[in-house]
């Protein structure tokens, strides 16, 4: 049986630069399939770890980089006109809190094989101004609706499960010298950083299944 080469995406819910990465990425694995078989697996990454309150969208960016809100609005509005090139619904009025328990909820999904599903959700949900996924009952309802159980769910989110688990691979990502998201790793020691067109994402596929090694026949 052919071996699927594994794609990693290294992702926050809170990067708008993921959310088009992400769809992008999964237009460049259907692509592919044709010529042989992709696995993709999401990783932790936390562009923010210490923030600390929820905060508007343009307020947040004007803080960090050092601008105004009326900067920071027209810059995710910029964003917003590249969502809808590609078909993607986005709202500018959306808030940002700290995304930890997004990713606690990603690999509690990861344990019930749904957490690229789950993850999609809400992603669209947060950019479409559809859901709010740094509240936990929407985490409990969106998880419960890509397929993990929903006591199980509210259990795990309103404790600290799975917190251990994203620590670990949030310090894997630092330890591969990833320092901005959204970050693809395809096979042994290739990636690709930053936002990329389909074509873009199916010429990394291509290029990282011709690195990989014969097969050796038995």
């Amino acid at each position: 049986m052919t071996q699927p080469l594994q794609v990693e995406l290294w992702l926050d819910i809170s990067c708008p630069w993921c959310y088009l990465g992400r769809h992008r990425l999964d237009r460049a694995i259907e692509a592919a399939a044709a010529e042989h078989p992709v696995e993709l697996v999401l990783r932790s990454f936390q562009l923010d770890p210490g923030l600390s309150t929820k905060q508007p969208v343009p307020e947040y960016l004007a803080q960090m980089f050092a601008g105004t809100v009326e900067r920071g609005r027209a810059a995710d509005q910029e964003v917003a006109a590249l969502a809808a090139a590609d078909g993607l619904p986005y709202t500018t009025d959306r808030s940002v809190a700290n995304t930890f328990d997004v990713h606690r909820a990603l690999h509690l999904a990861r344990a019930h094989g749904v957490a690229n599903r789950l993850f999609w959700d809400l992603q669209r949900g947060y950019f479409g101004g559809e859901l709010d996924p740094f509240d936990t009952d929407t985490l409990v309802r969106t998880a419960a609706a890509a397929g993990v159980p929903a006591d199980e769910a509210r259990t795990a989110l309103t404790g600290d499960a799975y917190a251990d688990q994203v620590r670990r691979e949030l310090a894997a990502g630092r330890a591969l010298g990833i320092t901005g998201v959204p970050f693809v790793g395809l096979g042994d020691g290739y990636g690709v950083t930053g936002l990329q067109s389909v074509d873009g994402y199916l010429a990394a596929i291509r290029t990282a299944l011709a690195r990989r090694p014969d097969p050796v026949a038995t």
